[in-house]
């Protein structure tokens, strides 16, 4: 299950989408996922791509824009995931398990307005 999708688009800056049309899986009962997020990527907030597991049952990914997308300034796109129970151990395994999931979501959105 992907609990969170956080990146960034051409134009607009670093945010969590919904997966899926209209989910919020993620999002806390509150509505704010970030302390999933930052439970999640502790310890890994600066570096490239990985896969991280965490002792509750959470896994981090983050992976470069599969289709080598970059925004206005030239930065390569990131997409970082939040999963639980999702057989993935590493990057190659979230290119092709999470992937096809959000990739057509995201193409819809990368290029739209800054809000």
């Amino acid at each position: 299950m992907i609990l969170l999708w956080a990146t960034r688009g051409r134009s607009w800056g670093f945010r969590f989408l919904p997966v899926g049309r209209g989910a919020a899986d993620g999002m806390a009962a509150d509505g704010d996922p970030l302390g999933l997020y930052e439970r999640a990527f502790a310890g890994h907030e600066d570096g490239d791509e990985g896969c991280w597991a965490g002792a509750d049952g959470l896994t981090a990914v983050r992976l470069s824009d599969p289709e080598g997308r970059r925004d206005e300034a030239g930065r390569v796109i990131p997409h970082e995931f939040v999963l639980r129970g999702e057989e993935v151990r590493t990057v190659e395994d979230a290119l092709a398990a999470v992937w096809p999931r959000v990739a057509a979501q995201y193409a819809e959105v990368w290029d739209g307005p800054r809000d």
